[in-house]
């Protein structure tokens, strides 16, 4: 876009290396210089850049470990982020003003995709192997549909650890209800509500069977913005699966290779 912008700057009316001489050359030169110095930045071996992942290529290349390539070309992008924070810093101290700034909000932000990418890759890599039964809760803890809000958290929430509830009605599954449901019902409410008015239907939860690796259903779970998965085999809810519960399995089972007692798929 850069050369194409230039090009057709320089046909228009803006000769090499000089001033537009119209409104609309000037346009297209800056659009060209723009784009060029875009393309200039983004090629800068930082990853998550462009630039970087050409490097992380390099690297999985020489090592032959995309994992340990990915590491490296994060760590040499929060690097890179240091130096433009502390370069911005710099030229914001010594008289640039916004200019300086603009570097090292720049250079944070770099920083930040960088960390994020670090974290994903560990994520990852911990959640390798594993299945959707290894991570979900399945001892879900039962409730009546008819209970209110108020009695639901005293008796229930309160007094366990756990955060998947089942709602029945007539001994039949009817839904899932979570304690981030009951914040958005005014605490006055809770006594005139029960948990049926306020639980999510079963059949308008997305479910996933349970051999179904845990990477690919966080990925689901991001890609179309679901608090949670149910996790179903045979018409019947072995549990739920959610962003809470993995990282509670990461926090135990991070860095060990055996599998949770009691959670092997079927």
């Amino acid at each position: 876009l850069g050369l194409i912008f230039l090009l057709l700057a320089r046909a228009i009316g803006a000769p090499s290396g000089h001033q537009a001489t119209s409104p609309v050359a000037a346009v297209c030169q800056w659009l060209g210089y723009i784009n060029l110095g875009l393309a200039a930045f983004n090629m800068v071996p930082g990853y998550p850049l462009d630039g970087g992942r050409v490097l992380r290529a390099i690297l999985w290349w020489i090592s032959g470990s995309a994992d340990r390539a990915t590491r490296w070309a994060a760590l040499t992008g929060q690097a890179i982020a240091f130096l433009l924070i502390a370069f911005g810093l710099g030229r914001f101290f010594l008289g640039e003003n916004f200019g300086g700034l603009w570097l090292a909000f720049i250079g944070w932000f770099l920083l930040d995709a960088a960390r994020s990418s670090s974290v994903q890759l560990n994520l990852t890599t911990s959640l390798r192997g594993r299945r959707v039964a290894d991570v979900m809760e399945s001892n879900c803890t039962t409730v009546p549909g008819y209970l209110n809000l108020r009695d639901f958290i005293d008796e229930y929430v309160l007094h366990s650890g756990s955060r998947c509830f089942v709602v029945t009605n007539n001994h039949q599954t009817v839904g899932i209800i979570t304690p981030e449901q009951v914040r958005d019902v005014p605490r006055e409410n809770w006594e005139q509500t029960s948990v049926q008015s306020v639980m999510q239907p079963l059949a308008s939860v997305r479910s996933v069977p349970p051999d179904m690796p845990a990477s690919e259903a966080l990925e689901l779970m991001a890609r179309e913005k679901l608090p949670q998965l149910t996790v179903v085999a045979g018409g019947k809810l072995l549990g739920l699966f959610s962003p809470t519960q993995v990282l509670r399995f990461l926090q135990i089972y991070s860095g060990h290779g055996e599998q949770p007692q009691g959670k092997q798929a079927a």
